[in-house]
Protein backbone atom coordinates (compact mmCIF):
# COMPACT_ATOMS: atom_id res chain seq x y z
CA UNK A 1 0.00 0.00 0.00
CA UNK A 2 1.43 3.35 -1.05
CA UNK A 3 0.95 6.17 1.44
CA UNK A 4 1.21 9.88 0.68
CA UNK A 5 1.57 12.37 3.52
CA UNK A 6 1.03 15.83 2.10
CA UNK A 7 2.21 19.27 3.03
CA UNK A 8 -0.47 21.88 2.28
CA UNK A 9 0.77 25.39 1.51
CA UNK A 10 2.56 25.47 -1.82
CA UNK A 11 1.98 21.75 -2.37
CA UNK A 12 -1.79 21.22 -2.51
CA UNK A 13 -2.85 24.79 -1.73
CA UNK A 14 -2.01 27.81 -3.88
CA UNK A 15 -1.70 30.00 -0.81
CA UNK A 16 1.64 31.79 -0.85
CA UNK A 17 0.05 35.02 -2.03
CA UNK A 18 -2.15 35.04 1.07
CA UNK A 19 0.71 33.95 3.33
CA UNK A 20 3.13 36.57 2.01
CA UNK A 21 0.57 39.38 2.21
CA UNK A 22 -0.25 38.49 5.82
CA UNK A 23 3.42 38.34 6.78
CA UNK A 24 4.12 41.69 5.08
CA UNK A 25 1.18 43.28 6.93
CA UNK A 26 2.25 41.81 10.27
CA UNK A 27 5.81 43.03 9.84
CA UNK A 28 4.67 46.50 8.77
CA UNK A 29 2.51 46.80 11.88
CA UNK A 30 5.67 46.13 13.89
CA UNK A 31 7.57 48.80 11.95
CA UNK A 32 9.39 46.54 9.48
CA UNK A 33 8.76 47.35 5.82
CA UNK A 34 10.46 44.54 3.94
CA UNK A 35 9.66 44.26 0.22
CA UNK A 36 7.10 41.61 -0.64
CA UNK A 37 9.68 39.71 -2.70
CA UNK A 38 12.01 39.54 0.32
CA UNK A 39 9.25 38.24 2.57
CA UNK A 40 8.15 35.65 0.00
CA UNK A 41 11.68 34.33 -0.32
CA UNK A 42 12.08 34.19 3.47
CA UNK A 43 8.91 32.18 4.05
CA UNK A 44 9.35 29.94 1.00
CA UNK A 45 12.97 29.08 1.69
CA UNK A 46 12.47 28.96 5.45
CA UNK A 47 9.17 29.39 7.27
CA UNK A 48 6.72 32.02 8.44
CA UNK A 49 7.80 31.41 12.02
CA UNK A 50 11.42 31.93 11.05
CA UNK A 51 10.62 35.22 9.35
CA UNK A 52 8.51 36.46 12.27
CA UNK A 53 11.27 35.53 14.71
CA UNK A 54 13.59 37.72 12.65
CA UNK A 55 11.04 40.56 12.82
CA UNK A 56 10.82 40.02 16.57
CA UNK A 57 14.60 40.25 16.90
CA UNK A 58 14.65 43.48 14.91
CA UNK A 59 11.78 45.17 16.75
CA UNK A 60 11.68 43.67 20.22
CA UNK A 61 8.02 42.74 19.79
CA UNK A 62 7.34 39.26 21.23
CA UNK A 63 7.21 36.52 18.62
CA UNK A 64 3.97 35.15 20.06
CA UNK A 65 2.21 38.48 19.50
CA UNK A 66 3.46 38.67 15.93
CA UNK A 67 2.35 35.11 15.24
CA UNK A 68 -1.12 35.76 16.67
CA UNK A 69 -1.57 38.82 14.44
CA UNK A 70 -0.26 36.94 11.42
CA UNK A 71 -2.81 34.16 11.99
CA UNK A 72 -5.60 36.71 12.27
CA UNK A 73 -4.57 38.26 8.95
CA UNK A 74 -4.36 34.92 7.15
CA UNK A 75 -7.74 33.78 8.46
CA UNK A 76 -9.27 36.98 7.07
CA UNK A 77 -8.22 35.97 3.57
CA UNK A 78 -8.44 32.16 3.64
CA UNK A 79 -11.28 32.35 1.13
CA UNK A 80 -8.73 33.51 -1.48
CA UNK A 81 -6.83 30.22 -1.30
CA UNK A 82 -7.26 27.87 -4.24
CA UNK A 83 -5.96 24.43 -5.16
CA UNK A 84 -2.67 23.88 -6.95
CA UNK A 85 -3.38 22.88 -10.54
CA UNK A 86 -4.00 19.14 -10.74
CA UNK A 87 -4.31 18.60 -6.97
CA UNK A 88 -7.88 17.28 -6.79
CA UNK A 89 -7.60 14.95 -9.76
CA UNK A 90 -4.25 13.58 -8.55
CA UNK A 91 -5.55 12.84 -5.06
CA UNK A 92 -8.62 11.09 -6.44
CA UNK A 93 -6.72 9.08 -9.05
CA UNK A 94 -4.15 7.87 -6.52
CA UNK A 95 -6.86 6.98 -4.01
CA UNK A 96 -8.74 5.02 -6.65
CA UNK A 97 -5.51 3.12 -7.32
CA UNK A 98 -5.32 2.09 -3.65
CA UNK A 99 -3.16 4.82 -2.13
CA UNK A 100 -3.93 6.32 1.28
CA UNK A 101 -3.60 10.06 1.94
CA UNK A 102 -2.73 12.01 5.08
CA UNK A 103 -1.76 15.63 5.74
CA UNK A 104 1.02 16.96 7.94
CA UNK A 105 1.17 20.75 7.88
CA UNK A 106 2.35 23.73 9.92
CA UNK A 107 -1.01 25.33 9.14
CA UNK A 108 -3.32 25.43 12.16
CA UNK A 109 -7.06 25.31 12.77
CA UNK A 110 -7.87 26.72 9.33
CA UNK A 111 -6.61 23.54 7.64
CA UNK A 112 -9.79 21.48 7.71
CA UNK A 113 -12.17 24.35 6.81
CA UNK A 114 -10.00 25.28 3.81
CA UNK A 115 -9.76 21.67 2.64
CA UNK A 116 -13.51 21.26 3.10
CA UNK A 117 -14.31 24.42 1.13
CA UNK A 118 -12.07 23.22 -1.69
CA UNK A 119 -13.78 19.81 -1.72
CA UNK A 120 -10.84 17.55 -0.84
CA UNK A 121 -11.09 17.04 2.94
CA UNK A 122 -12.61 13.58 2.50
CA UNK A 123 -9.49 12.45 0.61
CA UNK A 124 -7.49 12.30 3.85
CA UNK A 125 -7.59 9.74 6.64
CA UNK A 126 -6.18 12.28 9.10
CA UNK A 127 -5.05 15.91 8.94
CA UNK A 128 -2.20 16.65 11.36
CA UNK A 129 -1.82 20.38 12.04
CA UNK A 130 0.12 22.68 14.35
CA UNK A 131 -2.72 22.20 16.86
CA UNK A 132 -1.24 18.77 17.68
CA UNK A 133 1.71 20.47 19.38
CA UNK A 134 4.34 18.32 17.66
CA UNK A 135 7.87 19.56 16.99
CA UNK A 136 7.78 21.59 13.76
CA UNK A 137 9.55 20.72 10.54
CA UNK A 138 12.33 19.99 9.73
CA UNK A 139 11.64 17.54 12.56
CA UNK A 140 9.84 14.46 11.30
CA UNK A 141 7.70 14.24 14.45
CA UNK A 142 4.41 14.70 12.60
CA UNK A 143 5.27 12.01 10.07
CA UNK A 144 6.44 9.63 12.81
CA UNK A 145 3.15 10.20 14.64
CA UNK A 146 1.27 8.92 11.59
CA UNK A 147 3.68 6.03 10.99
CA UNK A 148 3.21 4.81 14.55
CA UNK A 149 -0.53 5.42 14.85
CA UNK A 150 -1.43 3.63 11.63
CA UNK A 151 1.42 1.11 11.46
CA UNK A 152 2.59 2.47 8.11
CA UNK A 153 5.53 0.98 6.23
CA UNK A 154 8.14 3.74 5.93
CA UNK A 155 9.46 2.18 2.73
CA UNK A 156 6.09 2.74 1.05
CA UNK A 157 5.39 6.14 2.59
CA UNK A 158 6.11 9.42 0.82
CA UNK A 159 6.15 12.87 2.33
CA UNK A 160 5.28 15.38 -0.39
CA UNK A 161 6.26 19.02 0.01
CA UNK A 162 7.55 22.07 -1.81
CA UNK A 163 10.38 23.24 0.45
CA UNK A 164 13.75 22.12 1.76
CA UNK A 165 12.31 21.66 5.25
CA UNK A 166 9.84 19.14 3.81
CA UNK A 167 12.68 17.04 2.40
CA UNK A 168 14.50 17.24 5.74
CA UNK A 169 11.28 16.30 7.55
CA UNK A 170 10.89 13.19 5.39
CA UNK A 171 14.49 12.14 5.96
CA UNK A 172 14.24 12.72 9.70
CA UNK A 173 11.20 10.44 9.81
CA UNK A 174 12.80 7.80 7.60
CA UNK A 175 10.27 7.98 4.75
CA UNK A 176 10.60 8.74 1.05
CA UNK A 177 11.06 12.43 0.18
CA UNK A 178 9.13 13.82 -2.79
CA UNK A 179 9.86 17.44 -3.67
CA UNK A 180 7.24 19.34 -5.66
CA UNK A 181 9.46 21.85 -7.45
CA UNK A 182 7.59 24.14 -9.81
CA UNK A 183 9.55 26.06 -12.47
CA UNK A 184 10.73 29.50 -11.41
CA UNK A 185 10.29 28.91 -7.67
CA UNK A 186 13.08 30.10 -5.36
CA UNK A 187 13.78 26.64 -3.93
CA UNK A 188 16.59 24.33 -5.00
CA UNK A 189 16.88 20.57 -4.71
CA UNK A 190 18.96 19.33 -1.79
CA UNK A 191 20.23 16.15 -3.42
CA UNK A 192 18.48 14.10 -0.74
CA UNK A 193 15.15 13.82 -2.54
CA UNK A 194 13.97 10.39 -3.64
CA UNK A 195 11.92 11.98 -6.39
CA UNK A 196 11.30 15.46 -7.81
CA UNK A 197 8.23 16.48 -9.79
CA UNK A 198 7.19 19.79 -11.34
CA UNK A 199 3.50 18.93 -11.82
CA UNK A 200 1.31 16.95 -9.39
CA UNK A 201 -0.12 15.01 -12.31
CA UNK A 202 3.27 13.32 -12.71
CA UNK A 203 2.34 11.10 -9.75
Amino acid sequence: MTVYIWDLDGTLLDSYGVITAAAVKTAAEAGVNDPESTVYRAVKQGSVSGYLKDVSARTGEPFEQLLARYRTHTHETDDLITLIDGAAETLERLRNAGAVHFVYTHRGKSSRPVLSRLGILDCFREVVTSEYGLSPKPSGAGVRYLLEKYGLDSRETWYVGDRTIDVLCAKDAGVQALLFLQPGICVSATGREDRIISDLREL
